[in-house]
């Protein structure tokens, strides 16, 4: 996902005749965030988000993603499902799948069908986290901003939301 400074401006409750003053930027800094939410049925875990911010998305980050997911999850079958983007595609991605599932199978990465980011359950998450943290805000200093959107993702559960469903 990538987040912005430019303010979204959404729907917000005010009293008649009293339109609320927003103060918007229409330029500024960005920042990408890597995420991925825990489906299992029966984990204590379960809509558990794990988040990172990079600068950018590429393999290189990806990777770094990736060993983090397997940090968290060391005595587990990771299977991931994502989206089509290249660098979850790349020759370095099948190169560090094959490395570090060399002996045993860790980590198991599948594709979304191109162009749903409906039947994404991440997608849900990034929508939640536009309209609690980041919609109708202008923050000056967007370092708070992403404090806050990490903190979020990383400590709310997401548990309203169902993978089965999606299908």
């Amino acid at each position: 996902m990538n987040l912005n400074q430019e303010t979204k401006i959404k729907n917000v409750w005010y009293f008649r005749n009293q339109q609320p003053i927003i103060e918007a930027k229409r330029k500024g800094e960005s920042q990408n965030f890597y995420g991925a939410l825990n489906m299992t049925k029966t984990n204590k875990d379960r809509g558990k988000c794990t988040a990172m911010a990079v600068n950018k998305q590429n393999s290189k980050t990806t990777i770094k993603f990736l060993k983090k997911l397997i940090k968290i999850y060391q005595d587990k079958k990771i299977f991931l499902i994502w989206d089509n983007a290249g660098w979850h595609k790349s020759k370095e991605i099948k190169k560090f799948l094959s490395k570090i599932n060399k002996d045993k199978t860790k980590l198991e990465l599948f594709n979304f069908p191109p162009y749903t980011p409906e039947f994404n359950p991440q997608e849900h998450v990034w929508r939640a986290l536009r309209q609690n943290i980041t919609h109708n805000r202008l923050e000056k200093d967007f370092s708070v901003l992403i404090k806050d959107c990490l903190k979020y993702l990383n400590r709310i559960k997401f548990n309203s939301i169902k993978f089965e469903n999606l299908f």
